[in-house]
């Protein structure tokens, strides 16, 4: 079952609480898929919040930036940023 370090419900958008069945991982590309899901660096959003608007995670750096920023702020809380930093390989903080 997946996980998310940021929130337990993952059937309602971490921006919004509304109905959703999509996930996005925080920290993509090669390799770091997996990391995210491993380690729970992933949200539920609308396909909007996602990647079907120009507002979207995809398309809006500012949105983009501040997930990472909560989500290592988030891991930090019980880990190192070398451990942070090992794993996705730069700090967003």
């Amino acid at each position: 079952m997946r996980k998310s370090i940021l929130t337990d419900d993952l059937e309602h958008s971490f921006l919004s609480g509304i109905p959703t069945n999509v996930i996005h991982h925080i920290y993509p590309g090669t390799g770091r898929r997996k990391i995210s899901e491993r380690e729970g660096f992933i949200v539920p959003l609308t396909p909007a919040e996602h990647n079907m608007s120009d507002n979207g995670v995809h398309f809006n750096h500012e949105l983009d930036l501040y997930l990472k920023r909560l989500c290592q702020a988030k891991f930090e809380e019980t880990h190192s940023r070398e451990e942070f930093i090992r794993l996705v390989g730069r700090n967003y903080l």
